[in-house]
C-alpha cells in the first residue's frame, strides 16, 4: 500500500483525495485546520467547498498532525502558500524520510521564495516534488479529462495517475512553480476587464502580455523559457483567466465594480493567492531590474495608488 497523507482540507485538498482513492494501493489520510471539515469529511464523506464530491468512506481526516502522518510514506502539500513554512515547522518532528509533494501555488512574500525553497529549508534532506498546471478542483471530481505538469519523483505518477487525470514530467522545478504562482495575479487582471465588458479582444491581450511577463521573471529566477508554452505556464494561465472557476478572476471582476480586497476576500471566502503574491512579484520585478506594466500597475491598483479607470488606462498603452 502507498500511505498518503494530504495536508489540507480546501477544494484542491479534497480534490487530490478522491484522484488518489481511485487507486486501490493508495491508503490516504487528510490534515484538516477545522474541525468542522474534517468531521464533515469524517462522517458525511463529503467537501464543504465541492458540492457534488463523494468522498471514499475509508478515507479519514485529522486534525492533529500525529495521527494525521503517522505512517505515511508520501505528503501531500495543499495548503495555502502563505503558510507553507509554518506548516512545514508544525510537521517537522513527525518527518522521518517521507516524500514532500507540494500542490500549492505562490511565492513566499518576506523572502520572495518558490514553494521549493521553503520546503528543502524547512525540511532538509527530503524529497520534494511539485505538481502545477490546470486544474479545477470541481473539474477534476466530476472526472473531466485533466493532464498536469510534475517534477521530481517519478513514482508519483503511479500513485496519482488514472483513467481522466495523468501527470506528465517536466525536470524545470522552478519554472512549473513560477507559472502556476504567477497565473493567479495576470487571472485577477483578466478578471478586471471581463467584468467591464471589454470583450475578448481585450482579454487575449492580457493573457498574452501576462505570460511574457511571467516568462520575463521565471528566466531571470533559472526557469526554461519552453515551460512556460506547456501545461503549467500558458496551459494554467489560459484555464485560469478564461473560465468561471477560478477565485482570482473573479476577484478581479469584483474589482471592477469597486469593492475592496477586504470586501472580496469576505465575499469569496477562501484564500485569493493573486492578493497574497502581488506583493512579492512586484519585488522580484524590481529585483531583476525588469519594468513589467501589468504586474506593476496591478500592485498599485491593490495597494490604493491606482483606481480601476486609470488602471486600465495605463496597462493598454
Amino acid at each position: 500500500m502507498n500511505n498518503i497523507t494530504i495536508i489540507g482540507s480546501g477544494s484542491f485538498g479534497c480534490a487530490l483525495a478522491y484522484v488518489l482513492s481511485k487507486n486501490k494501493e493508495n491508503n490516504i489520510k487528510i490534515w484538516s485546520f477545522k474541525k468542522e471539515e474534517s468531521d464533515l469529511i469524517n462522517n458525511e464523506h463529503k467537501s464543504i467547498y465541492l458540492k457534488n464530491l463523494k468522498l471514499d468512506s475509508k478515507i479519514k481526516c485529522y486534525t492533529d498532525y500525529k495521527n494525521a502522518l503517522e505512517g505515511s510514506e508520501f505528503i501531500v502539500i495543499a495548503s495555502p502558500s502563505k503558510v507553507i513554512r509554518k506548516t512545514c515547522e508544525e510537521i517537522k518532528e513527525y518527518i522521518v524520510n517521507q516524500d514532500i509533494i507540494i500542490t500549492s501555488k505562490g511565492i513566499e512574500e518576506k523572502t520572495n521564495k518558490i514553494l521549493s525553497e521553503i520546503v528543502k529549508e524547512e525540511l532538509p534532506n527530503i524529497n520534494v516534488s511539485v505538481i502545477s498546471g490546470p486544474s479545477h478542483a470541481g473539474q477534476i471530481v466530476d472526472e473531466i479529462p485533466t493532464i498536469v505538469e510534475y517534477s521530481g519523483n517519478k513514482k508519483i505518477e503511479e500513485i496519482f495517475n488514472t483513467d481522466t487525470f495523468k501527470l506528465r514530467y517536466t525536470d524545470d522545478m522552478i519554472g512549473i512553480q513560477v507559472g502556476g504562482a504567477l497565473k493567479n495575479i495576470v487571472s485577477i487582471a483578466s478578471g478586471i476587464v471581463e467584468g467591464l465588458e471589454y470583450g475578448t479582444n481585450t482579454l487575449s491581450y492580457i493573457i498574452t502580455e501576462g505570460l511574457n511577463e511571467i516568462k520575463e521573471i521565471g528566466i531571470k529566477m533559472g526557469a526554461k523559457e519552453s515551460t512556460f508554452y506547456n501545461l503549467s505556464g500558458l496551459g494554467d494561465l489560459l484555464t485560469t483567466s478564461i473560465g468561471n472557476e477560478s477565485r482570482n478572476k473573479r476577484a478581479g471582476m469584483l474589482l471592477s465594480q469597486g469593492k475592496t480586497k477586504e470586501e472580496i476576500q469576505k465575499e469569496i471566502g477562501m484564500v485569493i493567492e493573486g492578493f497574497d503574491n502581488i506583493n512579492s512579484t512586484y519585488e522580484l520585478m524590481n529585483k531583476y531590474n525588469l519594468d513589467l506594466k501589468l504586474i506593476k500597475n496591478l500592485y498599485r491598483l491593490l495597494n490604493k495608488e491606482l483606481d480601476i479607470k486609470n488602471f486600465i488606462k495605463l496597462i493598454l498603452i
